[in-house]
C-alpha cells in the first residue's frame, strides 16, 4: 500500500490499454458496491466508471439484474427501449428482439446478458493487478473492469 499525504494510493492495472493507459489511480472513497461487483471512479477519468467483477458470471448477473430492475421500475421506459412491436411479438409467442438476437420472451432476452454482458458496457478489460488495500476494501480480486 502506498500513501500520499496520509491518504491511500490505490490502483488498478489493466492487461491492455484503455484510452491509452493501463494504470489507474483509484481513491477508495470513490467506490460503491453493486449486487455482483463494485463501481470505482479512477482519478483523472472524467465521468468514467469502472465496474469491477470477480468473474464473467458476476458481470452477466449484474447486467441482467440492471435491465430487469429498469423494466420493472419503469415500464414506459421498457416500451421505449424494447419497442412495442417486440413486446407484441413476445406476447404472441413469436421470436423478436430489439437487437440482433431474436428470442421468444422478455426472460429469454434478459438471459442473453448472462453471456453477452459485454454488450452493455462501452468497453471492458481484464485486470492485471490491483493494490492490496483496494482488494481488501472491495472484498475480492477483480477479473474484469467494465467501463461506462
Amino acid at each position: 500500500m502506498s500513501t500520499v499525504g496520509g491518504s491511500h494510493l490505490s490502483f488498478i492495472k489493466l492487461k491492455a490499454p484503455y484510452k491509452g493507459q493501463t494504470f489507474f489511480i483509484v481513491p477508495e472513497d470513490d467506490s460503491s458496491e453493486t449486487s455482483f461487483g463494485y463501481i470505482v471512479e479512477p482519478r483523472g477519468q472524467t465521468c468514467e466508471y469502472f465496474y469491477l467483477f470477480a468473474s464473467e458470471d458476476d458481470a452477466g448477473k449484474h447486467v441482467r439484474e440492471y435491465w430487469s430492475e429498469l423494466i420493472q421500475d419503469d415500464p414506459r421506459e421498457a416500451v421505449d427501449i424494447l419497442g412495442a412491436d417486440t413486446l407484441i411479438e413476445w406476447a404472441l409467442g413469436r421470436p423478436a428482439g430489439p437487437g440482433h438476437y431474436k428470442v421468444h420472451s422478455l426472460e429469454e432476452w434478459l438471459d442473453l446478458y448472462l453471456t453477452d454482458w459485454h454488450e452493455h458496457f462501452e468497453d471492458y478489460q481484464y485486470v492485471d493487478a490491483i493494490s492490496d488495500d483496494l482488494e481488501e476494501a472491495i472484498g475480492f480480486k477483480p477479473l474484469i473492469a467494465c467501463m461506462m
